[in-house]
């Protein structure tokens, strides 16, 4: 018995080892567990909850609606059209080449288009907004993508809006055109909207000028997605603020109307009220389609448009710089009868050539024009009567007064391309071209030539001011200034002027006699400028000057028109420039002409 008492004592010794063995590890199990939870819980915790949220709840940029562009009618020039765009999100994907296959099966991804995706990808940073994959897919595979969306890694579809310019060609241009956001515009601007993957910004033309106010601002939505990112319920929303739209000062139909008449030549047609200053049509051509920009142009079209000799992506309008010719003579006269150096009847004897300076300058008429008065030099265009005026004015005079005529002048109508062109003066050949200026350069400028450059928005500026006597300004929008209210014109010589307008279109003497407006129209005044683009030597003088259809299309003249008609108060300037057209009287001036003519008609304007 004593011995069978001792064998249960051991065993009860050994369970209890046993017992508080078992007891200690599940005690240690158990604060090693609480440890774990408590670092989880307590000093992790907040981080976890970050997380879990950031997993669970996404803030996504809603873009706003682009402001339209619009004629001074309505008419749309530039809108916005429903498009279905697919992203790709970098931190939800594992396998980028699989996703790009997938795409590449419902959307037919092109082969420039799945390297730009893996590009995008390989140097997507933590963080990096989503990737456009295509804008504008069409709705069968837009709605496979979304059946198949728990299956592709990274998908993000969108319902936005891509941008349309249903006047296509004809006001391209003028409107421009918008483009995805660049890396280098991202960085200037501070504006979220702009982080947005579907954004566009204005590139040229009224998009580029206008942008920020047809921009918008944009929206916030906070979601539920899953793991993959796909969206399960709407938390809240910030509604974003659509962009305004803009009231262009254009007319369409004139717009149309002036592209039409320049057909395949390469120039511009400005037509503007010469006293409130509206553009009425602004047209450049050879010109190109918007549309193709929208989406993302082709390396190939891109390279065409830009390597063309006939530089179709210049709005010539604002931006093309050209001698203007006889067309400044309007201005030489204006300005040698304001400082009194010439006598309204004073005659001037033109025997075809002017010597100065032991220099000879020719007048186009190689047996010259007799004895001519200011309106005659006008009306025949007489060089020599102009280099006169040009030596008697010096270089200081003329160049103030061509100041104040819109000469050397960047008119801020919010186009970026606008250029200022270049009124020489000897200050500016010192400080650009370290010479000096020789005072037979004065007698050059004085026809229009040398290094004298004008845009065709100067001279329908230029003209404005002569058919008014006002400091009228250029503007595409009625917010924007109507006039230059520091600065006074001399308009006592311009009657004189428009006298000789009229000679040249209404005389049979004129230059362009044979572009005078039909009947019911009234006048129409106007200047003629045929601008040399080569040398001619003594020898080809004397031989005979080649015509302009004996040259290649580089080496021809100029031509070039500038005109005013309209009941008083009402009238219309405007400029026409074709380059190496041949002729201002022959290929300008008749195109001014149809243009007036259906102009006065369309605004009710007939005489």
């Amino acid at each position: 018995m004593a011995e069978a008492h001792g064998d249960r004592e051991l065993e009860f010794q050994k369970l209890g080892r046993r017992t508080f063995l078992l007891l200690g590890v599940q005690g240690a199990g158990l604060a090693l567990l609480g440890g774990w939870y408590y670092n989880l819980q307590v000093v992790n915790g907040q981080r976890h909850r970050l997380k879990a949220d950031d997993n669970r709840v996404a803030v996504r940029l809603t873009e706003p609606m682009r402001g339209r562009i619009l004629d001074r009618d309505g008419q749309i020039l530039a809108t916005n059209k429903k498009s279905f765009e697919v992203f790709l999100d970098p931190s939800l994907i594992q396998n980028g080449s699989e996703t790009i296959a997938k795409l590449t099966d419902i959307l037919n991804l092109s082969g420039e288009e799945q390297i730009r995706l893996r590009s995008a990808l390989a140097l997507a940073e933590s963080g990096a907004r989503p990737i456009m994959v295509r804008a504008d897919v069409i709705w069968g595979q837009f709605a496979r993508l979304e059946y198949l969306r728990n299956q592709i890694d990274g998908l993000v579809t969108s319902v936005g809006h891509y941008r349309s310019y249903p006047q296509g060609p004809q006001t391209a241009h003028l409107v421009g055109y918008v483009g995805r956001v660049s890396k280098r515009e991202l960085e200037r601007e501070d504006d979220e909207t702009l982080q947005i993957p579907t954004a566009k910004i204005g590139k040229t033309g009224v998009e580029r000028g206008f942008d920020k106010l047809m921009r918008g601002r944009h929206g916030l939505r906070e979601i539920e997605v899953n793991s993959k990112g796909v969206e399960l319920r709407e938390l809240s929303v910030r509604p974003n603020i659509p962009g305004k739209d803009i009231n262009l000062t254009i007319d369409v139909k004139l717009q149309t109307m002036a592209m039409e008449l320049l057909g395949a030549e390469v120039g511009a047609i400005c037509l503007m009220d010469a006293h409130q200053g509206d553009l009425l049509a602004l047209a450049s051509s050879p010109t190109f389609d918007p549309n193709a920009f929208v989406g993302g142009i082709s390396q190939e079209n891109w390279d065409a448009l830009r390597e063309n000799q006939q530089t179709p992506l210049v709005n010539k309008a604002v931006q093309g710089v050209y001698p203007p010719g006889s067309t400044f003579k309007t201005v030489v006269l204006a300005a040698a009868l304001a400082e009194k150096l010439v006598r309204p009847d004073e005659e001037i004897f033109c025997p075809g050539h002017y010597d100065f300076a032991g220099n000879r300058f020719h007048c186009w008429a190689r047996g010259g024009h007799g004895r001519v008065d200011g309106v005659t030099a006008i009306a025949q265009s007489c060089d020599v009567y102009f280099y006169h005026l040009g030596e008697l004015l010096g270089i200081d005079r003329l160049a103030r007064f061509a100041k104040q005529y819109g000469l050397g002048q960047r008119f801020d109508i919010n186009l970026v391309e606008t250029n200022g062109a270049l009124l020489p003066t000897p200050q500016w050949k010192k400080r650009v071209l370290d010479k000096p200026w020789y005072p037979g350069e004065t007698i050059n400028m004085s026809i229009g030539q040398g290094r004298l450059l004008m845009t065709p928005l100067q001279m329908a500026v230029m003209t404005a001011r002569i058919a008014t006597g006002k400091p009228t300004l250029p503007r595409l929008t009625k917010s924007q200034p109507s006039m230059q209210n520091n600065l006074f014109i001399d308009d006592s010589g311009l009657q004189l002027v428009r006298q000789g307008m009229d000679m040249v279109v209404n005389n049979a003497t004129g230059t362009a006699h044979a572009s005078q407006l039909g009947p019911g129209f009234g006048k129409m005044l106007g200047k003629t400028g045929t601008v040399q683009v080569r040398r001619i030597t003594a020898a080809e003088r004397r031989q005979g000057i080649r015509k302009n259809d004996e040259l290649p299309w580089k080496l021809r003249d100029h031509a070039m028109f500038v005109a005013i008609a309209g009941p008083a108060g009402k009238e219309l300037a405007m400029s026409v420039v074709i380059e190496h057209g041949g002729s201002g009287s022959n290929d300008a001036a008749p195109k001014a002409k149809s243009m007036m003519e259906f102009a006065l008609v369309h605004l009710g304007l007939q005489a």
